[in-house]
């Protein structure tokens, strides 16, 4: 492990209009004084021009990025690219445009702020209705909520994509979930472990399905799954 340094964990699947201006606006993000930052990209075998660009990439200093020879699921992919990290905090990033890496600077000042083990970047904070689809709403809020009446947490924000947690503790989590559920499970789990976290309040950019967006239905039953398994064992 090394200190100082962020691990940004890239999730990517089929995101060709995306994912070099995503990468380089991950590159330019700020971050406190002293640090730095490797990217770690896991291409979960897409099908388009993705990886094409992708190999522009691949002998880039600080940069390590693995072509997966099948779709295993987002939750994979975070674990995959925990295995390889280096770094004494790691970041989550989706390849859509969605989140912006100017966060990292926010959440990094606040886990070393309050010496903490997680922050998560909250959508909900904003007090602003951030999904499209109601049905996203729905279910993101729901799992929260449950979450939070199982575990004796008070999240906001389960299901955000901006969590920065400690390399040490994420690994002792022992991360089971393939695939979008795993953002569940890292939060049951820090409730759980009584580890010490915060929020802060982040900015949105929703995109449709038309744009790529790719949450299904059954993804939901899976997440209940995870939030009713980890509670019962």
């Amino acid at each position: 492990m090394n200190k100082n340094l962020l691990s940004v964990i890239v999730c990517v699947y089929n995101e060709e209009r995306t994912i070099e201006k995503l990468i380089n606006k991950v590159e330019d993000s700020k971050l406190p004084d002293n640090f730095s930052k490797e990217i770690i990209i896991i291409d979960n075998c897409s099908t388009d021009k993705t990886q094409n660009i992708l190999k522009k990439f691949i002998n880039k200093k600080n940069f390590t990025i693995k072509l997966q020879n099948k779709n295993y699921g987002k939750g994979n992919s975070i674990i995959e690219g925990l295995k390889i990290s280096k770094g004494e905090f790691i970041v989550f990033q989706d390849a859509d445009l969605e989140y912006d890496p100017e966060n990292y600077f926010f959440l990094l000042n606040k886990i070393l702020e309050k010496n903490l083990d997680a922050v998560f970047g909250s959508r909900s904070l904003n007090n602003s209705e951030y999904h499209i689809y109601k049905l996203n709403s729905v279910g993101s809020k729901y799992f929260t909520k449950l979450i939070n009446f199982l575990y004796k947490s008070d999240f906001t924000d389960t299901s955000t994509n901006h969590k920065l947690i400690k390399s040490t503790v994420l690994k002792k989590l022992y991360l089971k979930s393939k695939g979008f559920e795993l953002d569940f499970e890292i939060a049951l789990k820090l409730a759980k472990g009584k580890y010490k976290y915060a929020e802060i309040p982040i900015s949105f950019n929703p995109r449709t399905k038309k744009d790529g967006k790719k949450v299904k239905i059954t993804d939901g039953f899976k997440c209940l799954k995870v939030i009713l398994l980890n509670y019962f064992n």
